[in-house]
């Protein structure tokens, strides 16, 4: 019988994707854009509580690793009332959070009734009210994807407390009783199918997380929210059809929050059902932070008239993985550096609008030093999707999506992301980008496109509704893939083949998004390579660079020469 099921799955899912690449080939004419009203309104995606006037301040090193999966979980249960726990992981952005908990007035509370700071049996003596009939689930290591996650969903179906054996003794000493034990279960793939197809209706059908044990990212915001939590690996191909079934059944449009072995795999899946990907094994304590408000908004894009030099070539260096929000989150460390140097040289960056909704105080953090920075979505807007994947349906709901949360944020210009696969990938591209430009708050944007370490697109500009979409012209992205082997002789031999760009603002071919990969390019490499680039270039930032092709480029499809 299991032979039988699976070949029927196999079967369906072939069938969904030719359905699929058949109806993206075909694409329709986009929609008319929603009102900024019905964009506002698809804002409340998830469910904001009023934060309690005491915020619990646990540190991470008071706490085992099974401990700690213990407290993300009581932290999601107890942020279903009033979110109130906040674990503090030790980075910078962890300590400005609480900084703004306190500018707030909240007060902070980092040490129990006897004075010590909280640990495992303080904070469930605490909030032990919010643990249901005092249960707690028993499952076998924080070490095996299938028992931690288990344990979580259990937590968000049952409100019991998930803990393994090392702890069992010290939380029936607190007053719990065990409800449920997975200890002994092989959680293997066909256990989660069933325990799936049981519970699926009692999970939200707008989101999934997909979590590997190794990562503490995402478990309290899932538990809040009631998102199922899995893990598959990319290589088990039976489990990547289980994976697929799931993202079909999902509502067009989904946050598929977590992260993967394989990126290209794990992305095209979430695009062919319409859902976008937010890289976020590292984020945490979002079940109170998405409940913090913020004022803070990014500026506007540039919209005055551009002076130009007709002697020069103008690039805007883009430094870009802002899909990622954990990298926002867990310090933005390459960011804060190079505004540290107090430059004049305009840099923009790619940063998650998502971030708006659920992590404020970053937003916050960020905005507190631009001096010289411009901010534009990380990709592919709403959040890490190829539209190249979706069909007329999918593509609506994501751009409507996309539109809503830069609208909350702000961000004006969006990235993309794709890959040049086929031979129609203009025409193609050019019917995307007009479900994107159809709406007045998204003034155009730059095309991240592989290959070639997303400068496949050569420089060329597509105007959709006579917005342009710049493609990278030039990466600087060390083949090698490893940051120790960047030296300043490599990047003056990349500053050498800028500088050889011609100076011709009438053409796209006088203008060039740089890209620069942050994991093998660091600040002090960048900073290197602007010094060793000529009179003759002119670094602006990416929004005005946009506005300079728009006002000077006839708004057709070009490329460079």
């Amino acid at each position: 019988m299991d032979k039988i099921a699976y070949g029927i799955s196999f079967i369906v899912m072939m069938f969904s994707i030719l359905f699929n690449t058949i109806d993206a080939a075909l694409l329709t004419k986009a929609p008319e854009p929603l009102t900024e009203q019905a964009l506002v309104e698809m804002q409340d995606k998830f469910d904001e509580k009023e934060l309690a006037d005491e915020i619990t301040v646990v540190r991470l090193s008071a706490l085992t690793h099974a401990q700690r999966h213990a407290i993300i979980a009581l932290q999601g249960l107890v942020a279903r009332d009033k979110p109130q726990i906040f674990i503090d992981f030790g980075y910078d952005a962890n300590d400005y959070s609480i900084s703004e908990f306190e500018k707030a007035g909240y007060r902070i509370s980092y040490n129990d009734e006897s004075g010590n700071p909280w640990n495992f049996a303080s904070v469930v003596t605490k909030f032990r009210s919010y643990i249901a009939d005092s249960g707690y689930t028993l499952y076998a290591t924080t070490e095996d994807h299938g028992q931690l996650n288990t344990a979580i969903n259990l937590a968000t179906l049952n409100s019991w407390l998930p803990v393994t054996p090392a702890d069992e003794e010290t939380v029936i000493q607190l007053g719990l009783t065990k409800k449920a034990d997975i200890s002994g279960d092989n959680i293997n793939l066909k256990y989660l199918k069933n325990f799936y197809k049981e519970h699926k209706d009692e999970f939200r059908n707008d989101a999934l997380v997909h979590m590997y044990h190794y990562a503490m990212g995402m478990r309290d915001f899932a538990v809040q929210q009631k998102i199922f939590v899995l893990y598959i690996e990319d290589a088990d191909y039976e489990g990547r059809l289980f994976r697929d079934s799931i993202m079909r059944e999902l509502e067009p449009s989904a946050s598929i929050f977590g992260w993967c072995q394989y990126e290209i795999k794990f992305t095209e899946s979430a695009s062919r059902y319409g859902h976008y990907v937010i890289p976020s094994d590292h984020s945490y304590n979002l079940s109170i932070l998405s409940s913090f408000d913020t004022a803070e908004k990014f500026d506007s894009a540039f919209d005055g008239e551009v002076q130009l030099d007709a002697d020069k070539h103008y690039v805007a260096i883009v430094y870009s993985d802002g899909d990622n929000l954990q990298w926002i989150q867990n310090g933005f460390s390459e960011f804060h550096t190079w505004q540290g140097y107090g430059l004049d040289t305009p840099v923009s960056w790619t940063f998650p609008p998502i971030a708006s909704q659920l992590a404020g105080t970053d937003v916050n953090r960020t905005l507190a030093k631009p001096e010289n920075a411009t901010f534009i979505t990380g990709p592919s807007g709403g959040g890490y999707a190829r539209i190249m994947n979706m069909n007329s349906k999918e593509l609506a709901a994501f751009s409507d999506y996309t539109a809503s949360v830069m609208l909350d944020s702000g961000l004006e210009v969006m990235t993309l992301l794709d890959e040049i696969k086929y031979s129609n990938f203009d025409s193609s591209m050019q019917k995307r980008l007009g479900y994107f430009s159809r709406y007045d708050n998204i003034k155009g944007g730059i095309l991240q496109l592989d290959p070639d370490n997303y400068a496949g697109g050569g420089g060329r500009v597509y105007f959709s509704d006579d917005k342009p979409f710049v493609t990278v012209g030039f990466s600087l992205w060390h083949p090698s893939g490893d940051a120790a082997q960047v030296s300043n002789e490599w990047l003056a031999e990349q500053a050498a083949i800028v500088n050889k760009k011609p100076a011709d603002i009438k053409t796209i071919g006088g203008y060039t998004v740089i890209n620069v990969h942050p994991w093998t390019v660091g600040p002090d490499d960048l900073a290197y390579f602007i010094s060793q680039l000529d009179d003759g270039i002119e670094v602006v930032a990416v929004d005005e660079l946009l506005a300079a092709v728009e006002q000077n480029i006839p708004h057709e499809f070009a490329q460079p020469n």
